[in-house]
């Protein structure tokens, strides 16, 4: 009897001893995962993201977008973004250029709904660039350029705000997943008339209630060149006293834009375009560079 009362009391302690051990064992794998099972979970190669060979890129818009002014016949921001691309990512870039002179946001939006090819390139794209909105509020600017009557210009901007909206969708119906970067617009007469305060509010207006548009769209980015291509290289590069100071007088050229019309960017314009646009697609580089 006793000694069977021994070998209880051993097989008791061994119990004992075997469940503290297993204790252990799964503290350390709760805690310290992989340095009780030799790792063998961690030893599992991480998924590799790799960079597309191709990309497409969509340009749609109105004169923005086509090119109008670039003196070089480069097509603009399209055809130097495509450059730029090609150059710093060493990526193969294809563009699709839809931009034509003067059309405004409805006018655009009803070639998105109708056009079959525009409709086949926008399906297809990786990336998708616009130029929109200042057809529309230059409508309005050409009837009363003396004489702004703030008014009005609310009333074209919630109607232009609302066709912003619509574009948007239509675009994002054609293709749910590529990043849509919209260009903001900008005052190509801030330096000839700088006492015509009025224009330059109504585009800074104009850019931010377009901001907060784009913002609630998914997967959409405003592209504000409105500084640069309003007060021109000069003013930009300068600090901001002496720019004021330059501002004050309209003898002052800006070197950003197009001197046959005084309206479009010329070239330099355009790479401003495309230097802008690039930052703030690497921003977003994981929605279209990679794979």
């Amino acid at each position: 009897m006793r000694g069977l009362k021994i070998l209880k009391e051993i097989v008791l302690v061994v119990v004992i001893i075997g469940v503290i051990a297993g204790g252990i064992y799964a503290g350390l794998n709760y805690f310290a995962p992989g340095t009780a099972s030799d790792q063998v979970t961690n030893t599992r190669p991480k998924p590799t993201v790799k960079k597309k060979k191709t990309i497409q890129l969509v340009a749609v818009g109105d004169s923005l977008t086509e090119g109008i002014g670039d003196g070089q016949k480069q097509g603009g921001y399209v055809g130097i973004i495509k450059d730029e691309l090609t150059t710093k990512q060493t990526v193969k870039t294809q563009t699709q250029n839809y931009g034509i002179a003067g059309e405004t946001s409805t006018q655009i939006d009803q070639r998105v709904k109708t056009d079959r090819s525009l409709q086949q390139a926008l399906k297809k794209a990786d990336v998708i660039t616009m130029s929109v909105g200042g057809n529309d509020l230059m409508a309005v600017l050409r009837q009363q350029m003396l004489n702004l009557n703030e008014a009005d210009i609310k009333k074209a901007q919630t109607a232009y705000l609302g066709h912003l909206t619509t574009l948007l969708q239509d675009v994002r119906q054609q293709n749910t997943t590529a990043p849509i970067f919209v260009f903001g617009i900008y005052n190509p007469f801030y330096l000839y008339f700088p006492k015509m305060t009025k224009m330059q509010t109504a585009v800074e207006d104009w850019n931010s209630a377009s901001a907060k548009i784009i913002k609630q769209q998914k997967n959409s980015y405003l592209i504000d060149i409105c500084d640069q291509l309003s007060k021109g290289e000069k003013l930009t590069t300068q600090k901001k006293t002496t720019a004021k100071a330059t501002s004050d007088s309209s003898s002052d050229k800006n070197s950003l834009i197009f001197t046959e019309d005084n309206f479009h960017p010329n070239h330099s314009g355009y790479q401003v375009m495309a230097d802008d646009l690039y930052q703030v697609m690497m921003q977003q580089k994981n929605k279209w560079l990679y794979r």
